[in-house]
């Protein structure tokens, strides 16, 4: 029966690619560029210059009709995407002020015209402004979030010169944080998405083999700390430092840190650090807590906590005026980060580990700084050691002895690249393998409707987690088909550590134990 409905839903997707393919082959010239068909001399030579440009550069009308992406962060904006990404985004009509949704390509190539009232963007014949008071009432909301329900929010008004001025479409908003370009609307026009990490995997390969008359490449080796990302800007208008995660909220737990990091920002208020939010005294769960906590559910004992508890670890500098350029290599940039923070945290963060015996150890060989204990610093760098790719399973050996989950590894002389995942920026860690009863089973949801979502497992003291399997759609319609089969046999679970509850972290379903299936793996 499974084979049966994958075979009907294989010949269905072999249909729909045949139509597909048949649609495509046809040129429209009235197009800009011709999106994902044949093109004409002129669109050629269109795709090829928009190629290198941004929404914002190329089309300030479309990009001023930008309410947010459906992928990734609220910190994507027109500043950052290329008229020719295929990726879906919400818009607002300039006209008929409905929101849509419609791949960048697409509306680019049809000239911005809204799907909803057939018409074409309004051309911005002067300056965006923020959105001002229309008919006594104020587009923001009472937290200053921009109503997204309300029309006024991109309503057009008349200056005294009779220019059309209207005001660009309100940003995303989530429902419960704040966003942090929306209390910062001026770091649009500079990328503040974090940079991502490769697996050392990817490339091990070619760093320990280079090519001939090639030499073998240095690398600097931080140890993993297992903390918040945060990254540090500064608000001129409000003087204060911003802190937020990076998928871009702002993170209302980090007072105690202001008078620590001001010094940085009034000496360079173009400066955004890049690090984590840590408290060596706390297990991950804590430090979540104490991180994630809104201000209006804080308690004036848990702001406490917080001031006392949270330390802030400096990995790299995303921007800064005192940098060549926006391309500087990680070498310049951390010499500049330590002559900024000069106090290294190897001591502090070797103090943090979840097993009490590993802790006991660790702290007979290096006792924190007395400064640090009292809480007089709380700003520090992360250590960088020069090594080679050879040594590179030594190196992850001694940080995991020393209670790590693994090391970062920098390639000197890359770049920050903002919101990818970066060959410059790689992650090493161990892996995990355990057994856990299954108890329950969770159903698919949008792709993989109809196949199984993840296997419930349970520990020895009785926690209940979700492992998902790595697996194909047709994998999952077959786990789902036996499940009764699969209840109550154990399955191997592979994950980073585990919590304080002994709870798997980052739990990944690798195989079934007792069957004769291949790994999910």
């Amino acid at each position: 029966m499974v084979l049966a409905r994958i075979g009907a839903r294989t010949e269905m997707w072999r249909r729909c690619s045949c139509l597909g393919r048949a649609i495509v082959q046809s040129v429209d010239p009235s197009l800009l560029f011709g999106a994902g068909r044949p093109r004409t001399k002129q669109q050629a030579e269109k795709y090829k210059e928009l190629k290198n440009t941004t929404i914002q550069a190329a089309f300030p009308h479309l990009a001023a009709c930008w309410v947010g992406p459906c992928w990734g962060t609220v910190m994507i904006t027109p500043h950052h995407i290329s008229p020719l990404c295929l990726k879906i985004a919400v818009w607002r009509c300039s006209e008929c002020l409905q929101e849509f949704e419609m791949s960048i390509a697409k509306f680019v190539d049809q000239h911005g015209v809204c799907p909803l009232c057939k018409k074409p963007q309004r051309s911005l014949e002067a300056p965006n402004k923020e959105p001002e008071t229309t008919n006594g009432s104020s587009t923001e909301g009472k937290n200053g979030d921009f109503n997204l329900g309300s029309a006024a929010a991109m309503k057009m008004t008349t200056t005294t010169k009779n220019e059309v001025v209207y005001a660009k479409a309100p940003r995303m908003i989530h429902t419960n944080y704040k966003s942090v370009l929306h209390d910062n609307p001026e770091w649009e026009e500079i990328n503040i998405q974090p940079m991502l990490a490769q697996k050392w995997e990817t490339v091990a390969a070619e760093l320990l083999n280079p090519g001939p008359g090639e030499e073998k490449e240095l690398l600097l080796a931080s140890p993993k700390i297992d903390g918040v990302r945060c990254l540090i800007g500064y608000n001129r208008r409000k003087k204060e430092p911003q802190f937020f995660s990076r998928s871009g909220i702002l993170l209302e737990c980090c007072h105690g840190l202001v008078p620590h990091v001001m010094p940085l920002f009034e000496a360079d208020p173009t400066l955004v650090l890049d690090g984590e939010l840590f408290a060596p005294q706390c297990n991950f769960e804590e430090l979540n807590g104490l991180v994630r906590r809104l201000e209006k559910f804080t308690t004036p004992e848990m702001r406490e906590r917080q001031a006392q508890l949270l330390e802030y670890f400096s990995f790299d500098i995303m921007h800064s005026s005192q940098l060549s350029s926006s391309t500087a290599p990680f070498s310049e940039r951390y010499r500049l980060l330590k002559k900024m923070v000069p106090t290294c945290g190897a001591k502090r963060i070797s103090a943090y580990q979840h097993d009490e015996e590993k802790r006991k150890i660790i702290r007979q060989k290096q006792r924190p700084d007395n400064a640090a204990a009292e809480g007089t610093i709380k700003l520090y760098h992360v250590p960088a050691a020069q090594v080679g790719a050879e040594e590179m399973d030594e190196v992850l050996e001694e940080a995991c002895s020393q209670g790590f989950e693994g090391v970062m590894i920098r390639r000197p002389g890359f770049p920050y690249e903002h919101g990818k995942r970066s060959f410059g920026l790689l992650k090493y860690k161990t892996m995990h393998d355990a057994e856990y009863r299954i108890v329950d089973f969770l159903p698919g949801q949008g792709k993989f409707r109809g196949g199984l979502g993840a296997f419930i497992c349970e520990t020895k003291t009785g926690i209940r987690f979700n492992a998902t399997p790595k697996t194909t759609y047709e994998n999952r319609l077959a786990l789902w088909g036996k499940r009764q089969e699969l209840l109550g046999k154990y399955l191997t679970v592979q994950y980073q550590e585990l919590s304080s509850q002994d709870v798997p972290r980052f739990p990944v379903a690798k195989a079934v134990r007792g069957t004769s299936e291949e790994e999910f793996l």
